[in-house]
């Protein structure tokens, strides 16, 4: 995730006042839960004025929602226009697999994720909030170019969508809960390579082309 620090001089003012906001909500909400975090706390950890925070975002609901957003389209900023007809697909479905790893994986990724699992059945109007800035357009665009390789003939799949769905399920696998649990293996790195190499692999099987299934 890139700080509100790191692109400050390329930002107008505004944006980057935004973007500090962020990161002292994300701190809040991170440090409190979803429950106890109040923007007053937020105007407390960056000295922002409650009427600057709410001209952005509305309120605690709109802010959440805007950082879930923020990570979401550092995700899909990685997802370049490919070219169908002839990029390998399997080096194609890696690379989904890594722009998705490097974000979800990230640590306040995973306590974002720890936040969601706690707060949501208290609040669940803020986990379809979440599925659906989030994970969902990030399923869809994976689905986008599925369905294209499909209709050209890359590869063999009748439901892109629900195929998008278990290829990310499948690369974030058991190791995303067993972090979210604490079991950090001693090398993430390595493990997430082989989480992507299994994922790529295992779906490339299913979904080749019929022609070359005998291959």
């Amino acid at each position: 995730m890139t700080t509100a620090a790191a692109v400050g001089r390329s930002r107008p003012r505004g944006e980057t006042r935004r973007a500090q906001i962020l990161d002292g909500a994300t701190a809040v909400f991170l440090e409190y839960g979803y429950a106890r975090a109040t923007i007053e706390l937020v105007v407390a950890r960056i000295g922002a004025s409650k009427a600057t925070i709410y001209s952005f975002f509305g309120g605690k609901e709109g802010l959440f929602s805007a950082l879930i957003e923020e990570r979401t389209e550092h995700i899909l900023a990685g997802f370049k226009d490919i070219e169908i007809g002839t990029v390998d697909v399997r080096k194609g479905l890696a690379h989904f697999a890594r722009q998705f790893m490097d974000v979800v994986m990230s640590p306040d990724a995973i306590e974002l994720y720890r936040l969601i699992l706690a707060e949501g059945p208290r609040f669940p109007d803020l986990v379809k909030s979440f599925y659906r800035i989030g994970p969902d357009r990030v399923t869809a665009r994976v689905a986008k170019d599925l369905r294209l390789w499909a209709q050209h003939g890359r590869i063999s799949a009748d439901d892109p969508d629900r195929i998008a769905a278990q290829f990310l399920d499948t690369v974030r696998g058991e190791l995303h809960v067993r972090v979210m649990a604490g079991l950090r293996p001693d090398d993430l790195a390595e493990a997430i390579n082989s989480n992507i190499d299994h994922a790529v692999r295992t779906f490339w099987r299913a979904i080749r082309p019929r022609s070359a299934r005998g291959a």
